[in-house]
């Protein structure tokens, strides 16, 4: 692996390039972002979670275990805060004038991008047999992580029912799930499936075609 000398010493470069794409963020926030990053990096190298360690996790930021042991308390509590960041790293703005047509297309394909077009989609793909034997780290990813990213979808289709564009009866949980379930299990089960912009529509539309008045 190679290494960049910096003020603080012999960093990798991969972590020295990450802290490049960030200049003029405080030091702190930079060591913060490396050990972040390479827990993504790692996990999509098909490093399991029962083998990541945070010896390991220190190596490729470039920073001493007690730089992570500050921030978080246990491997658990750090894959956790990964994996919001990787999901949830800006705030979502629905775009200009969208009904809930084009606010529900766009929340598919922040996720298809999330899950194909990134590592963190890999990271993830790792993830899914460690969370199968893992019944606490299950219901912290469920509850930090998928239910966020649920709720996005629950507010437009309230949203949507309280201005007239949905039935008043509609079920959100289920509109919710039958979307992000859709998704989720086309793009990680089936890789040889081509998930494009028109099926994330053509989903949108199919759901909508029963859900409005």
């Amino acid at each position: 692996m190679s290494l960049r000398t910096t003020g603080g010493g012999a960093i990798p470069a991969d972590a020295a390039a990450q802290t490049q794409r960030r200049p003029g963020r405080p030091r702190s926030e930079q060591v913060e972002d490396a050990i972040l990053d390479a827990v993504i990096a790692l996990l999509s190298q098909s490093v399991t979670y029962d083998l990541l360690s945070m010896e390991m996790i220190a190596a490729k930021a470039g920073v001493g275990k007690a730089a992570i042991y500050r921030r978080w308390a246990n491997k658990e509590e750090l894959v956790i805060t990964t994996l919001q960041r990787a999901f949830h790293s800006t705030p979502r703005k629905a775009p200009t004038g969208a009904g809930v047509r084009e606010q529900l297309i766009d929340l598919l394909l922040q996720m298809r991008s999330n899950v194909l077009e990134t590592h963190e989609g890999t990271a993830f793909a790792v993830l899914l047999q460690t969370l199968a034997g893992n019944p606490q780290l299950m219901f912290r990813y469920q509850e930090t992580v998928i239910e966020p990213r649920r709720e996005q979808y629950r507010e437009v289709l309230r949203a949507a029912i309280a201005n007239g564009e949905l039935r008043p009866d509609l079920n959100v949980e289920r509109a919710t799930v039958m979307l992000t379930s859709t998704i989720l299990f086309v793009c990680k089960l089936f890789p040889a499936f081509e998930v494009t912009e028109d099926y994330c529509v053509g989903l949108v539309d199919d759901m909508l075609r029963g859900a409005r008045p």
